[in-house]
C-alpha cells in the first residue's frame, strides 16, 4: 500500500510541474534554480511586477492628464509613457524569469487600494479646480433673497398680535426658504460629496500602521501614506472653501426656520385670543369713524392672504390640479367596486342607491380637494382645504341620514332634516374666513342669525316618526337661536358664531354615530358564529366601532378645521394633549384606548369561546378546568388592557407601588369586604370546590349554583328564586355541597309496622320495592336495617342510592306509594300512636225527663228584656276563657300522629272499650229500668 501511495504522489508531482511551466527542459531548470534562488531577490522581483501592473493601469489616467495640461507637454508625457512601458516591459520579462506559480490575490487587491487613492485625489484637485466657476454671481443671486428675508423679519414684529398677517408672513418665509435652498442645493450637494471623499480617507488613514516612521519600511508603503496625507489635506481645504461661501446662506435659512417655528408657536394662542376677544361696541360711533380706512386694511389683508389661500404660481396651481385629478380617480375607482358589490341591495333600496348617487360623490369631491390642498412644503391651501371641508359636511350630513333610515326603512321624509342648518352654519363660515371688520361682521351676523329665527318660526313641523333624536335637535334649535342672539346683541359675534357651529356640527356627529353604531350592530348579528370566518369577522367587528368614533371625531374636526387657524389649534389644543401633572395624553391617546378596548372585549369572547369548545374538538381535557381557565384569560387580557392605559397615559409602571400604597390604606378602611369577596371569588374559582349547576346548602338556603363570579355566587333555589351570595360566606361558613363528589346521592326512608307483623316479610318486600324501581342503582345495593322496638311500632329504615341528585325527590316519592300499596296486599299494618283510657269512677245515670220548652224571649227594646239580659251578664263566661273539650280523663284529646303523610284512625279493640260509649251503654240500661 505504501508503495502504491508513493507512487501516486510521484505521478500528481511530475503532473503539476509540466502544468505549471509547459516547455523544453532548459525552463524547467530555470524554474529550478529560481526556486533555488534567494527570497529577497524574489520579493524584489514581485515588486517590479506590481509596479508594472500600476503602471499599466493608470496610463489612461496619465493620458487624460496630460491632454488637459496642453500640447507644450505632450512630449514629456509621450517620453514618460515610453519609459513606463520599458520599465513595464522589463518587470514583466523579470516575472517570467521568476516564473510564479499563480498571481498573489493579496497583490490585486493593493492594487485596488492605490488605485481608489488616486481617484479621490484626482476627484479632490478636480473639485478645488471647479470652485471658482461653481461660486461665480453666487453672491449676486443670493442677495435678493436676503433682502425678502430681512424685510419678513421686520414685518414679524410688526404684526406680532395679529393672527392673520402673522400666518401670511410664515407662508412667505417658507417660500423664501424653499427658494434659497434650490438655489444652493448644487453648492450644497458638491460639499456633501467632499465630505464623504473626507471620511473615506480618514477611515484609510486610521487604517495605516503606526510605525510610520520606521526606516524599515518599504518605499512603496512610504508613499502611499505621503498620498494619502496629501489627499486628505486637499479635501479638506476644499470642505473650508465651500463652509466660507455657504456660512452667510445657510445662517440664514437658519435664523428663517427659527423665526417660522416661533410663528408656529405663537399661531394658536393669537387665533385663541381672537376667538376669546372682548365685546365689540358696535353701537358707539367710534366703531364706525375709519371705516373706509378699515376697509382698506381689509383688502390688503385679503391680498396678503393670497399666497395662504390659493397657488399663486402655475407651477403650483399645476400640482394641485394633479392631485385632484388623481384623487378623483382614486376615490371615483372604489366608489364603483362598491356600487358593484350592492348593486342589487341599490336596485332594491331608494335609500342604498341614495348614497351611490349623492352621498358618496359629495365625499369623493371632499377627498379629493383635500388632496390637492397640500402643498409641496406640506402646509395647506387654506380655500382649497375650506372647500374640501364644506364637502365632506355635507357629504357627512347627507350619509348620516341615510343610514339612519337604513334603520328605520318606515320614515318617508327624503331630505334631511338638518338641512335646515346649513344656511347659518355656511354664513358664519363665510363671515369668519373673510378678514373683515369686526362691526361689520357682527351687522352682517345679526341679520343672518333674525332671518333665521324668522323662517324657523314658519317652517312646518316635520314627521319625524322614531326618530326621537332628530326631533329634539330641531326643538333645540329655537333656543340655540335666541342664545346666538343675545350674544350678537352684546357684540360677542365671534362667540354666537362659534356656539352656532358647535351646535350644528355635535347634531351631525351625534346623528352619524346612531347611525353607524347601528350598523355595526346589525352586522354583528348576522356574523357566523364559529369557524376562522366568525373569528376575523367578530374581530372586524370589533375594528368597526372605533372606526365609528373615529368617524365621528374627524367629523367634528372638520367643523374646526374650515374655521380660520382652525388647524393651529387642533395642533395645538388637541393633538398636543392636556397635561394633568405628569401626564399628558390627548385625542389620538383617547381614540386609541377606545380601540384596544373593543379589541380587549372582542379577544376575552373569542377566547372564552373556544375554550369552551375544547372538549368537543376530542382533547382529553376535564371540563371543570374550563372555567378557572376562561377566567384567568379574561383577567389575563384585562388586566394587559389596563396596563396599557396607564402607559397610555404617560403613567410610568413603577408610580404603581405608591397606587398599591393608596389602596392598601383604603382596603384597611373601607374596602375590606369588597377585597375578602374578591380574593374568596378567587379561591373558589380556581380550587374548584364550587362550580356551576353543584347543589349546596349555605346559610340555611338550598339551591343550584348559577354563576361565580369574582365578588358573588349566583344560586337558584328551588322555588324559582335567585339568591346572590357574597363569595366570603362560602369561604368562611361550613359549606354543604351535594353534588361536588358526583351527582349520586343516598336517600333514606324509616317505615314503622304494628307490633305482630313479620319483620323478615318487611325487609323483603322493603328490598324489592327498592330495587325494581329504575332510579335506584344496585351497585351500592338497596339496604333494610331493623332500627327499634318503638312505643307503637317495629322501626325499620330502608337506604338506597339515586342514580342523580336531580331525581331523588320523585323517586322517595315513588317508593313510598309502592311500600304502602305493597303493605296494604300483604295485609301489613303500618302503625300509629295508641291511648288506652281507664276509668276510675262512672257518673251519674241521665234522666229521660223532656227538657222545658225555653220562655218566650221578650224584646230588646223593652224593659223586660233588658232586665233579663242585665240579670244574665254576671252568669256568663266570657269568650276568652273558654276551654277545648275534656275527654272522660279530664285531658285533652290528643291528635293522631302521622305517619307517611296521611292521618289513619282505625278502631279500637274489643277488649278496650271506650269511656263515652260505656257511659252512653249504663245511662240507657238505667233509662230502660
Amino acid at each position: 500500500m505504501r508503495a502504491v501511495m508513493m507512487f501516486w504522489g510521484a505521478v500528481l508531482a511530475l503532473a503539476c510541474g509540466l502544468w505549471v511551466a509547459p516547455g523544453p527542459a532548459g525552463a524547467v531548470l530555470a524554474a529550478e534554480k529560481a526556486a533555488v534562488a534567494s527570497p529577497a531577490k524574489a520579493d524584489l522581483d514581485a515588486k517590479g511586477a506590481a509596479r508594472a501592473a500600476k503602471a499599466e493601469a493608470a496610463k489612461p489616467e496619465a493620458d487624460k492628464t496630460a491632454a488637459k495640461t496642453g500640447a507644450d507637454k505632450a512630449g514629456d508625457a509621450e517620453a514618460a509613457d515610453k519609459a513606463d512601458t520599458g520599465k513595464a516591459k522589463d518587470a514583466k520579462a523579470g516575472a517570467d524569469n521568476a516564473a510564479l506559480p499563480l498571481q498573489d490575490p493579496w497583490e490585486a487587491v493593493w492594487t485596488n487600494q492605490r488605485t481608489m487613492l488616486d481617484e479621490v485625489d484626482d476627484k479632490a484637485a478636480q473639485m478645488s479646480a471647479d470652485f471658482s466657476q461653481r461660486t461665480v454671481n453666487l453672491s449676486a443671486r443670493v442677495q435678493p433673497y436676503t433682502e425678502e428675508a430681512r424685510r419678513l423679519l421686520v414685518l414679524v414684529n410688526t404684526y406680532k398680535n395679529w393672527p392673520n398677517p402673522m400666518e401670511s408672513v410664515s407662508r412667505r418665509i417658507t417660500v423664501v426658504i424653499v427658494d434659497l435652498r434650490k438655489l444652493l442645493d448644487p453648492m450644497t450637494a458638491a460639499r456633501s460629496e467632499a465630505q464623504s471623499l473626507l471620511e473615506r480617507i480618514g477611515y484609510l488613514a486610521d487604517s495605516l500602521p503606526e510605525d510610520l516612521q520606521d526606516s524599515s519600511l518599504s518605499p512603496e508603503i512610504q508613499d502611499y501614506a505621503r498620498r494619502l496625507t496629501l489627499t486628505r489635506l486637499r479635501l479638506t481645504a476644499v470642505l473650508a472653501q465651500f463652509d466660507a461661501t455657504l456660512a452667510p446662506s445657510l445662517a440664514l435659512i437658519k435664523r428663517l426656520e427659527k423665526t417660522k417655528e416661533d410663528i408656529g408657536a405663537q399661531l394658536p394662542v393669537l387665533w385663541k385670543d381672537y376667538y376669546l376677544q372682548r365685546p365689540v361696541p358696535w353701537l358707539s360711533p367710534d366703531a364706525w369713524r375709519d371705516f373706509s380706512k378699515q376697509m382698506s386694511y381689509s383688502l390688503q389683508g385679503m391680498v396678503l392672504r393670497l399666497p395662504v389661500e390659493i397657488p399663486v404660481t402655475p407651477d403650483r396651481w399645476g400640482t394641485a390640479f394633479v392631485r385632484l385629478l388623481v384623487g378623483l380617480l382614486v376615490t371615483g375607482a372604489f366608489c364603483t367596486l362598491l356600487y358593484r358589490r350592492y348593486a342589487e341591495a341599490a336596485a332594491r333600496d331608494a335609500t342604498v342607491r341614495h348614497i351611490f348617487r349623492v352621498s358618496l360623490p359629495w365625499l369623493c369631491g371632499g377627498l379629493a380637494l383635500l388632496g390637492s390642498s397640500i402643498s409641496a412644503t406640506g402646509e395647506f391651501f387654506r380655500l382649497f382645504l375650506a372647500v374640501g371641508n364644506l364637502c365632506l359636511i355635507v357629504a357627512q350630513l347627507y350619509l348620516a341620514w341615510d343610514l339612519r333610515r337604513l334603520k328605520y326603512p318606515e320614515v318617508t321624509l327624503e331630505r334631511a332634516p338638518f338641512w335646515n342648518l346649513m344656511p347659518l352654519t355656511l354664513g358664519a363660515y363665510v363671515l369668519l374666513y373673510l378678514p373683515l371688520t369686526k362691526a361689520l361682521v357682527l351687522l352682517i351676523w345679526l341679520g343672518m342669525v333674525i332671518a333665521a329665527m324668522v323662517r324657523q318660526r314658519r317652517r312646518s313641523k316635520l314627521d319625524l316618526g322614531p326618530l326621537h333624536v332628530e326631533a329634539s335637535v330641531l326643538e333645540c334649535e329655537p333656543l340655540a337661536l335666541w342664545i346666538c342672539l343675545l350674544l350678537t346683541l352684546a357684540g360677542l359675534h365671534i362667540y354666537s358664531m362659534v356656539l352656532y357651529l358647535l351646535f350644528a356640527s355635535t347634531s351631525l356627529a351625534l346623528q352619524l354615530c346612531l347611525g353607524g353604531m347601528a350598523k355595526v350592530s346589525e352586522l354583528n348579528d348576522n356574523l357566523p358564529k364559529e369557524g376562522v370566518r366568525a373569528a376575523l369577522a367578530h374581530l372586524a367587528v370589533a375594528l368597526a366601532a372605533p372606526v365609528v368614533l373615529v368617524a365621528v371625531v374627524m367629523g367634528v374636526s372638520l367643523w374646526v378645521g374650515t374655521l380660520p387657524g382652525g388647524m393651529a389649534l387642533m395642533q395645538r389644543y388637541l393633538l398636543q394633549g392636556v397635561s394633568v401633572g405628569s401626564t399628558q395624553f390627548n385625542i389620538v391617546h383617547l381614540l386609541l384606548i377606545i380601540t384596544m378596548f373593543y379589541l380587549t372585549r372582542t379577544a376575552v369572547a373569542m377566547g372564552s369561546r373556544f375554550l369552551a369548545r375544547l372538549p368537543k374538538q376530542g382533547l382529553s381535557i376535564d371540563a371543570t378546568l374550563i372555567p378557572p381557565m376562561q377566567t384567568a384569560f379574561t383577567y389575563a387580557l384585562w388586566c394587559c388592557f389596563g396596563l396599557f392605559v396607564l402607559r397610555a397615559l404617560g403613567m410610568e409602571l413603577s408610580n404603581l407601588a405608591m397606587v398599591a400604597g393608596g389602596l392598601s390604606v383604603g382596603i384597611g378602611f373601607g374596602m375590606q369586604t369588597i377585597v375578602n369577596n374578591f380574593l374568596s371569588g378567587l379561591i373558589l374559582i380556581f380550587s374548584r370546590t364550587l362550580q356551576a349547576g353543584d347543589v349546596v346548602d349555605v346559610g340555611g338556603i338550598q339551591g343550584r349554583v348559577r354563576k361565580i363570579s369574582v365578588r358573588a355566587t349566583m344560586v337558584e333555589t328551588f322555588d324559582n328564586a335567585l339568591i346572590i351570595v357574597p363569595n366570603s360566606e362560602f369561604v368562611a361558613s361550613r359549606l354543604i355541597n351535594w353534588t361536588r363528589n358526583s351527582r349520586t346521592v343516598r336517600r333514606e326512608i324509616k317505615i314503622g309496622v304494628a307490633y305482630g307483623s313479620p319483620a323478615d316479610e318487611v325487609m323483603k318486600i322493603l328490598l324489592a320495592i327498592a330495587n325494581s324501581h329504575s332510579n335506584v342503582l344496585k351497585y351500592p345495593p338497596p339496604a333494610v336495617s331493623f332500627d327499634d322496638f318503638g312505643a307503637s311500632t317495629l322501626d325499620f329504615t330502608l337506604r338506597f342510592w339515586v342514580r342523580d341528585y336531580d331525581v331523588s325527590v320523585s323517586t322517595s316519592s315513588d317508593i313510598r306509594l309502592d311500600i304502602e300499596k305493597a303493605f296494604r296486599e300483604a295485609d301489613i299494618e303500618i302503625a300509629f300512636p295508641q291511648l288506652d283510657v281507664h276509668i276510675k269512677d262512672v257518673p251519674a245515670p241521665r234522666t229521660s225527663r223532656p227538657a222545658p220548652r225555653p220562655a218566650p224571649r221578650p224584646a230588646a227594646g223593652t224593659p223586660q228584656g233588658t232586665a233579663q239580659k242585665a240579670a244574665a251578664a254576671p252568669n256568663a263566661a266570657p269568650d276568652s276563657v273558654r276551654r277545648p273539650p275534656l275527654q272522660a280523663s279530664g285531658e285533652p284529646r290528643r291528635r293522631p300522629r302521622l305517619v307517611g303523610g296521611r292521618s289513619r284512625r282505625r278502631a279500637a279493640p274489643a277488649a278496650v272499650a271506650r269511656p263515652a260509649a260505656k257511659a252512653d251503654a249504663a245511662a240507657a240500661e238505667a233509662d230502660d229500668s
